[in-house]
């Protein structure tokens, strides 16, 4: 069982690179709606559990540590920001990418031993 009870998300800021009603391509990035259903979704079944957001984003300005975001630094570094949301304890990535909210919140237990 984990002593920390934090699950961190890295996540970038939903942007829309060729405008907001463009045809070519859709948003990139998650939307406040969706950060807020994952926080949600940790927090009503793992109680006591909090989150933590990073915005991995450039604008964000450095909040990656080196020593805690060591293997999100290597998938973004892989797959770039396609990788996010990113969910993780304790440095140890849990799940990346959009995730089946069910599933997370099952491995999250497992991991965190709720």
């Amino acid at each position: 069982m984990s002593n920390n009870k934090t699950v961190l998300v890295y996540y970038v800021p939903q942007t829309f690179p060729c405008g907001p009603n463009s045809t070519c391509c859709g948003p990139v990035g998650q939307s406040e709606a969706e950060l807020q259903e994952y926080k949600t979704a940790i927090e009503n079944h793992l109680p006591g559990v909090s989150v933590q957001w990073i915005n991995v984003s450039k604008e964000a300005g450095g909040k990656l540590q080196l020593g805690r975001d060591m293997a999100v630094l290597k998938l973004l570094n892989s797959f770039g920001f396609q990788s996010c949301p990113i969910f993780a304890v304790n440095g140890e990535v849990i799940s990346m990418g959009p995730p089946v909210l069910e599933e997370l919140v099952t491995l999250l237990k497992e991991k965190i031993g709720a």
